[in-house]
């Protein structure tokens, strides 16, 4: 018996074991542009539709597709060394959409265009770690009450590398934002707890607005081109763990439109250029301790009175 026909026989066994009664978990092997039963995520993802319980697909190659996660829950995706996940839509469709699925992990790819690089919505919980995001419109997004965890990895050279929105919450550790326009926007309701480096982005590292919230615990935002950060119409900032927020053009934290910040700890939010390190619109705008925390940046903020 050859070996192609070995291995064909052993994948259809495994795909009978998979399906039999009180079978509750699989795991399946993803040869993108090789040989084997499954030479494709999406062909992979079909079988694994009617499994329940924890499955795991391990991948190789370059896969070109754009990937649809729908309604699957504890499923993770992991990465041989070099896998990647390419969009052929020429990008106008997403590369990775996780929608209606509980516990989704993507491990260690490389992910490459599409109009967006991986969208968690519809109240999904998905994990990315160590994934490089590139060439997006947006890198990875949060909507719809989903929320996403991003642990390590690079998003970059995207119109947005992050974008939290809708009521969509995102944690951040160990990630690196470098070189998109905008590094990270958070907007309508949209919540981000993070430690970021965010770097070198040509607008703003951070943009928060409409009801934002954002939690910068010892994050560096350095080097952006129009504003470090950026938090309007009613949005919050909290600064702790040692924050660093310096050298970037047209100043540090501008705060406009009745939006507060709180310097809580020591941080050094200093050197930014062409504006002040922490800046106080006219609208209703407070930074508490800002004249204390920022390590001698300048600023015009007035200390706040308490009630």
């Amino acid at each position: 018996m050859s070996r192609f026909k070995i291995e064909t026989s052993l994948s259809l066994s495994l795909l009978l074991l998979m399906f039999a009664g009180g079978v509750r978990a699989g795991t399946l092997y993803v040869n993108c542009g090789g040989k084997g039963p499954f030479t494709s995520i999406r062909a992979a993802l079909k079988a694994l539709q009617q499994v329940p319980g924890p499955s795991t697909i391990n991948v190789s190659g370059t896969c070109n597709e754009n990937v649809v996660i729908q309604s699957i829950d504890h499923l993770t995706l992991n990465a041989a060394p070099g896998a990647s996940i390419n969009d052929i839509s020429g990008g106008n469709a997403d590369t990775v959409d996780i929608a209606d699925s509980t516990s989704v992990s993507l491990n260690n790819f490389t992910i490459n265009g599409g109009a967006d690089g991986v969208v968690c919505l519809d109240g999904s919980l998905c994990r990315l770690n160590g994934n490089t995001v590139q060439g997006a419109g947006v890198g990875v997004l949060a909507a719809a009450l989903s929320r996403i965890f991003v642990s390590g990895g690079t998003l970059q050279n995207n119109s947005t590398g992050l974008l939290v929105v809708y009521g969509g919450g995102a944690k951040a550790m160990g990630v690196l934002i470098q070189n998109n326009v905008n590094g990270v926007e958070l907007r309508s309701q949209g919540v981000l707890n993070t430690d970021a480096t965010i770097a070198n982005n040509s607008a703003s590292g951070v943009f928060a607005s409409h009801n934002s919230t954002l939690n910068c615990i010892g994050c560096t935002v350095t080097g952006n081109g129009i504003l470090g950060i950026v938090v309007r119409r009613n949005s919050t900032a909290r600064f702790s763990g040692g924050v660093a927020i310096t050298g970037n053009a047209g100043g540090g934290v501008l705060l406009t439109e009745e939006s507060s910040a709180y310097f809580p700890s020591l941080g050094n939010v200093t050197g930014n250029t062409g504006g002040l390190d922490v800046a106080c619109g006219a609208s209703a705008t407070t930074a508490k301790f800002a004249t204390t925390n920022i390590g001698g940046g300048t600023t015009n903020c007035v200390e706040p009175i308490d009630p």
